[in-house]
């Protein structure tokens, strides 16, 4: 039995439309979340250019003013997509201007090149590249955020890797299409509704798959929020004992060498007792911030582990690459602003190094040496760095 191209489209935006109204349901549950209410919107718009299609179905090939507003309904349903994933990754900047411009260019190409008389053939396969282009950057977006959370270990995204194979295909289906229109394999009506059905044989096939994987999506993100929570020291967005341990366990394994430093705020107490906690908060933080600044984003593991206690985990590091780290953090600290209530304070920090046994499985060892190390620096008269090499 033929497929009908017409009846392929309905079903098409009959699916559409529940995603609309599934992810509509969503964000009025939610409003603060924009990534569900351009969701929403990417699956409103396609519906609206299914609709346009089914209307303009009769003709050989759409007008230009009417198949191009339909292709820039199918355009901008991507792009609202492309949006919607980067607020979902908390991506900034979002990049409005550009989604916007690539999501209208397929119906602008189609209403120029119809308008201009090119041929329409070349003009429909050309519209249809520029759709496959669009999920194809949909598919980058959700590729790149695939990985293995370090909030979660062990864990891996399933439903975003099964949006992306699904969006993957969505943009094989356009590129194929476009490739049917352009060599034919018959009339061009003939390869037209071949288009067609291959984009909508795909939808039918992967629409409703695609829809609950991405309700999936923002599952597995509050579950990934609920477990980074718990290994997030909420003061200073380091890593908490919890965090520290889970990722000291993979980085033993197999990113030697490894250094291990506890660096602790000198004479904190007076801080605390001359401005109160509030006053103390903020000097916590602002070392917090003075660490990222200094260590390597890729090699560091940053920890607060109490108080005004803060450990640092250097992997790729050779004792003279960590002591040069180290001395960094002290003269950052030395030098560095610390305002409270107006009033700049003078803060120092010691700082105890060591490094971890080449057959050490857990960071506790090496800690309690680092540990010893600074005990050796707060005694040798503080705002110093002290090393204990014995394993």
């Amino acid at each position: 039995m033929p497929l009908d191209p017409d009846t392929l489209l309905a079903s098409s935006m009959f699916i559409n439309a529940s995603g609309a109204i599934v992810f509509s349901l969503f964000w009025l549950a939610d409003r603060r979340l924009p990534e569900l209410a351009l969701w929403a919107v990417g699956y409103v718009l396609l519906t609206l250019g299914l609709l346009g299609m089914m209307f303009l179905s009769s003709a050989r090939y759409p007008p230009a003013l009417e198949g191009g507003a339909v292709f820039v309904l199918c355009g901008l349903s991507p792009a609202c997509f492309w949006l919607g994933t980067r607020y979902f990754d908390r991506i900034r900047p979002v990049w409005w201007g550009p989604a916007l411009v690539a999501g209208v260019a397929p119906g602008l190409h189609y209403a120029v090149g119809m308008t201009l008389g090119w041929p329409p053939t070349s003009v429909v396969s050309v519209t249809l590249l520029l759709l496959a282009v669009l999920y194809a950057l949909d598919t980058h977006v959700l590729v790149r955020g695939i990985g293995r959370d370090p909030a979660l270990p062990g864990s891996w995204p399933v439903s975003r890797t099964v949006v992306a194979a699904c969006v993957a295909l969505y943009c094989l289906s356009f590129l194929v299409s476009a490739l049917v229109t352009w060599w034919g394999g018959g009339s061009e009506s003939d390869a037209e509704a071949a288009s067609v059905v291959i984009v909508s044989v795909v939808d039918n096939l992967l629409g409703v798959i695609s829809c609950i994987a991405t309700a999936g999506m923002l599952w597995e993100r509050a579950r990934a929020d609920l477990a980074r929570d718990a290994r997030i020291d909420p003061l200073t967005g380091l890593f908490n004992r919890r965090g520290l341990q889970d990722g000291a366990r993979r980085w033993l394994t197999r990113n030697r060498p490894l250094a291990v430093m506890i660096a602790d705020l000198d004479r904190f107490k007076r801080i605390n007792d001359a401005h109160g906690h509030a006053g103390g908060d903020l000097v916590l933080a602002t070392f917090a911030h003075l660490i990222r600044d200094v260590c390597p984003a890729e090699d560091s593991l940053l920890a607060r582990i109490g108080g005004e206690e803060f450990v640092i985990l250097l992997r790729h590091a050779d004792p003279d690459a960590a002591r040069g780290v180290a001395d960094r953090l002290r003269r950052a600290v030395e030098n560095g602003s610390f305002l409270v209530g107006g009033e700049r304070l003078a803060i120092t920090v010691s700082i105890g190094l060591a490094f971890p046994a080449a057959d050490d499985t857990d960071l506790t060892p090496a800690l309690e040496r680092a540990d010893r190390a600074l005990y050796a620096a707060k005694n040798g008269g503080r705002n110093r760095v002290e090393e204990l090499v014995e394993a």
